[in-house]
């Protein structure tokens, strides 16, 4: 027998949920382990809706071999069916979008999902799997979804369930019936006990997060506590509410939330219920409403994420003027900066605000050279470090204060708290995650999981290093953002709120290591006793005083130090040490844009400031299989239109170059570069495409065959771009790239020898051995691999494959300089010729050992 049930007390996502099983699973029986709700008991009659659930009196328990659960895995939510979980001749199959309680023991197949509803899970089972629903089924489907987010509008909503509705629309659902049911109206008896709740409307501020409890004391049983706990939460326009009501000689918990702050399910677990993070109930036994209250109450306090104070997330240090500075001088902090407003001080203590619309239309009225104290504005307010975040918001949002001053207990400026900061804290309390404020989302398991034990505890020593120094420490950039990519990536860099260089110098000591540091950017490389390095750096803004000059950088706050960065993906840090250890610090989304697979820049100047950008945004496109953003794209077109790339030393161009060719996949680098038109500015040539595309198995070629040295794979990338160009298109390059004499040495003697090896290839349809020694061993490997791609003729491999694997080894010398010497021949040019005459006559297979080598030599140039 196989049985499809749901949680007590069933909702139209549990039936909803189970008339969706039932197509998955036809033979079997829908039993509900409890009642169902009214308005879903109202809707089976009225709509005369055909499910047929048996009743559990009519269920042998020893007969069921398929016990499947919707909307719910826990044992103590499923009624007389609980112990068929743990029994082995049942096989469990469950399907719910409740993520805790964790699943215990074993159950054949699970299936659960972060859905706002269950029935969103079947939704997405049934459309791939093409099964049909009648439009009265997909009716009761969509009422299922709307019940549980609350219409799509709980922070439970995810865009899952937004698809699972369009879908169900699609196959003929019905917005009137879902509408009807769901605009349910509060009868005589859910009316007093709603009056009463409200009358008794407790609201707590907990860890500075408000939460409201109500209770009430009724005769008789009030059917439907949830809708009524629902309206009040919208009406009162709580953030959280716990109802508690006595009805005869039990009590009721029902909890709702529509924030992030508190998870009310731990809450209802407490009393052996259950539920989700938004949605939860209990029934209580054996306690007074007064007890169940302080039951409750001491519950919040350990499990309420303290609420974030300023001091939290406020930017320090501040950039800021003085009173007695000019509008002119203002104008240009404001521009060097980005900023929109900033803090009048004098003697450290803020009097004023002066923002940039006010600069410009001073400017316009030609007073540029006025003090600042005589525009600034003098009414504003400001907050402590300690103060809670949310005491700010009416100032922001209602008085319409663009930035809030943080001061010292003495009146000092210590940091600022702008508008930004606000709505990030906003979006948190929504259930967003794009920052330090809102997600708190520990990874010290992923570190582990991921990349072991012994970097997580490395990460733990420089943890501990950084609280006995007092100073907030973090690890940042590539290797946080291939953590979340799972990509093995252990070069940790670490920035420093405080003095970066001296906590460099102590996390040295403390692993008997060595420190190398650079004061102009605060930074320091450490270096352990076996050869492993640490970059740490002190948190700092930059600014840029010129297009693609270097940046001019000063210290501030590990936000400050995120922003900077180039994109959002690389913008994410982990806090090593304090109360949020281990957390990570996500100020600009870059998580977000990871799961997404898109590159955002930072701001719209940032291609503008510095160009180098634009070819790291396709090096990380094209290693991620990410996307660059339309917006993103946009931005770099506009500075390619404006040949900021120009404006980049040679050095710095080239680097960026090498490294795109180093990439895995260079030609895609390469074929988006010229997409774009980054090609014109080296003067670049795609050349032989087939000859690129084809590198790639040349190289893996390269891999079976013994060559005496590995080669550069970035430079047989960057041979094929510059083989194309004529002499004096080279020598540009060449000379805009500001190539070392080295460097352009090898690439004039490569791209000439594979020009004159083509030419011969062409001409010479059968090379001699001495021929295929002599063109081979003139060759850079780089150069051989590139020849083979565009030579692309089975004889020139043929000719490489005879060279590496017998003439190469087989051409190697006995004889040196010095017994050439000692034979009577005098040094000069002759060595050359005597040297180039053996290895042909060893190739040739003419000699083989060193006495033929001396009698060879002998013959040929000193009997004649």
């Amino acid at each position: 027998m196989q049985i499809i049930t749901t949680h007590l007390n069933a909702d139209f996502d549990c039936i909803a949920s189970m008339m969706a099983a039932k197509k998955i699973y036809p033979d079997a029986l829908l039993v509900l382990p409890g009642s169902s709700e009214n308005k879903v008991s109202e809707f089976l009659k009225q709509e005369k809706f055909p499910l047929e659930f048996k009743r559990i009196k009519d269920i042998q328990m020893d007969e069921i071999t398929l016990l499947v659960l919707v909307d719910t895995h826990d044992p103590k939510r499923i009624g007389v069916f609980s112990p068929l979980m743990t029994n082995p001749n049942v096989k469990v199959h469950i399907y719910d979008h409740h993520m805790n309680p964790a699943l215990e023991g074993e159950v054949e197949k699970r299936v659960v999902e972060n859905r706002g509803a269950c029935t969103s899970i079947f939704s997405e089972i049934l459309e791939k799997n093409n099964i049909s629903l009648t439009a009265e089924e997909s009716s009761l489907m969509a009422l299922g979804i709307y019940q549980d987010t609350h219409s799509l509008t709980s922070t439970s909503t995810t865009p899952e369930d937004l698809v699972a509705v369009s879908n169900l629309l699609r196959r003929g659902a019905n917005l009137d019936q879902v509408s009807r049911y769901m605009s349910q109206k509060l009868n005589i008896e859910q009316l007093g006990v709603f009056n009463e709740l409200v009358a008794n409307l407790d609201r707590q501020l907990i860890n500075g997060v408000e939460l409201t409890i109500a209770t009430a004391s009724v005769e008789g049983y009030v059917s439907d506590l949830a809708y009524v706990a629902s309206r009040i939460l919208e009406l009162e326009n709580l953030n959280a509410l716990f109802v508690i009501v006595r009805m005869d000689k039990r009590i009721y918990l029902i909890a709702r939330s529509r924030g992030h702050e508190v998870d009310v399910s731990r809450v209802a677990e407490v009393f052996e219920g259950g539920g989700h993070r938004n949605a939860a109930s209990a029934s209580i036994k054996d306690m007074t409403l007064v007890q169940a209250r302080e039951k409750i109450l001491t519950t919040l306090f350990e499990i309420v994420q303290p609420a974030n104070r300023i001091k939290d997330v406020m930017h320090s240090p501040v950039v800021s003027v003085a009173v007695h500075d000019s509008i002119r001088s203002v104008e240009s902090v404001l521009t060097l900066y980005n900023l929109n407003t900033l803090p009048v001080l004098s003697e450290e203590k803020p009097v004023g605000l002066i923002t940039r619309q006010i600069v410009e239309k001073a400017i316009h009225h030609k007073l540029e050279e006025d003090c600042v104290e005589e525009f600034m504005i003098r009414r504003f307010s400001v907050t402590s470090p300690d103060e809670f975040f949310n005491s700010v918001t009416p100032l922001i949002i209602e008085e319409k204060q663009k930035l809030i001053p943080v001061v010292s207990p003495e009146g000092n400026l210590v940091g600022v708290v702008s508008r930004g900061d606000i709505l990030r804290e906003l979006h948190a309390s929504e259930g967003g995650n794009g920052n330090l404020e809102g997600a708190h989302k520990n990874v010290k398991s992923l570190l582990k999981e991921r990349l072991g034990q012994d970097l997580l505890n490395l990460l733990e020593s420089i943890s501990q290093v950084a609280n006995r120094s007092e100073v907030s420490v973090f690890a940042v950039g590539g290797f946080v953002r291939d953590l979340l990519l799972n990509i093995s990536n252990k070069d940790i860099d670490v920035v420093v709120e405080g003095d970066g260089i001296l906590f460099a110098s102590r996390l040295a000591e403390e692993f008997g290591g060595r420190v190398t540091s650079h004061e102009k950017f605060g930074t320091s490389v450490v270096i352990f006793p076996d050869g492993y390095r640490i970059d740490v750096a002190t948190a700092r803004l930059e600014y840029y005083e010129h297009p693609a000059a270097l940046p001019t950088v000063e210290r501030s706050s590990v936000k400050s130090d995120l922003y900077r960065r180039d994109f959002t993906v690389n913008s994410i840090a982990v806090k090593l040490n304090g109360e949020e250890a281990f957390c990570l610090i996500d100020f600009f989304n870059g998580e977000r844009d990871i799961k997404n697979k898109e590159i955002h820049v930072l701001h719209n100047l940032s291609f503008i400031e510095d160009p180098c950008r634009l070819f790291r945004a396709i090096r990380f496109e094209q290693r991620y299989n990410f996307k660059i953003s339309r917006q993103t794209e946009a931005f770099m077109k506009v500075a390619i239109k404006k040949r900021l790339v120009d404006s980049l030393s040679g050095t710095r161009l080239l680097n960026e170059l090498i490294l795109i060719l180093k990439e895995s996949q260079p030609l895609k680098c390469v074929l988006r570069m010229k997409e774009l038109g980054l090609l014109q500015f080296v003067s670049l040539q795609m050349g032989d495409i087939q000859a690129l595309e084809k590198i790639q198995s040349i190289l893996s070629w390269a891999e079976f065959v013994s060559l005496p040295d590995e080669p550069e794979i970035w430079y047989v990338y960057f041979l094929s771009l510059l083989y194309s160009l004529d002499e004096e298109s080279f020598l540009q390059t060449a000379d805009r790239l500001q190539l070392q004499a080295r460097l352009k040495k090898s690439l004039i003697r490569d791209r000439e020898t594979c020009k004159e090896n083509l030419v011969l290839l062409e001409k010479d349809k059968d090379w001699s051995p001495e021929t295929i020694y002599n063109q081979f061993s003139g060759f850079s490997i780089e150069a051989v691999i590139y020849f083979l791609a565009v030579a692309s003729t089975d004889r020139a491999n043929q000719y490489a494959n005879t060279y590496f694997t017998q003439y190469h080894r087989q051409a190697e010398l006995s004889l040196t300089g010095d017994d050439l010497i000692e034979m009577g021949i005098k040094p000069g040019p002759v060595f050359q010729a005597v040297f180039k005459a053996l290895r042909e006559a060893h190739v040739k297979g003419a000699i083989e050992t060193r006495e033929e080598e001396v009698a060879w030599v002998r013959k040929q140039f000193l009997e004649q």
